[in-house]
């Protein structure tokens, strides 16, 4: 009897490990995303693209390129009058162990106001650590298409489920909310 409460007792602890270890990775998740949206709200490169993938910064062309990149669309939005509104970030999917990384995608929402109304984007974004759940880097599907995700970081999880792109939703200026 005393064995099966010792084994009910230590299958009790794993399952309560392995879940707050779930949990904690979720809220390192969404912390760090949260400051990489803060980065690119305030056109912070330096701080930015620390949570980038180093492939997807070599796809993209490089530092320097990723940061003009990010300096002409910063420009662009004050230039025609386009601010950040709302940044929303759910709860990851689950999370996966695939060749010694963890992996998930995380679903976030952005609405920018523009003078034609709020513009409001639904995005998935694959988020990979390589240092055990320390450190996450972010890849926008929206931004990095799927299939050119797949073969610039050929050992994502064929366990993480990436949901198609969303068509941007406008609420044109003087409609209702609902």
């Amino acid at each position: 009897m005393r064995c099966i409460k010792v084994f009910t007792f230590s299958v009790i602890i794993i399952l309560f490990s392995f879940c707050s270890g779930a949990q904690n990775f979720s809220t390192s998740v969404k912390t760090q995303a949260l400051d990489m949206a803060d980065a690119l709200i305030k056109n912070d490169f330096n701080r930015f693209v620390k949570y980038m993938h180093p492939a997807i910064v070599e796809f993209a062309g490089g530092k320097e390129q990723m940061k003009a990149r990010m300096d002409s669309a910063y420009l662009a939005m004050k230039r025609f009058g386009v601010s950040f509104k709302k940044y929303w970030i759910e709860n990851p999917g689950e999370i996966v162990q695939y060749k010694n990384q963890l992996q998930s995608v995380l679903p976030v929402s952005t609405t920018l106001l523009t003078p034609l109304g709020e513009l409001t984007a639904e995005t998935s974004i694959i988020v990979i650590s390589a240092d055990k759940g320390k450190n996450w880097w972010f890849i926008d599907t929206n931004v990095y298409d799927t299939d050119k995700v797949k073969n610039v970081l050929p050992d994502l999880s064929p366990k993480l489920v990436i949901p198609p792109k969303k068509k941007p939703k406008l609420i044109p200026v003087g409609t209702p909310h609902s």
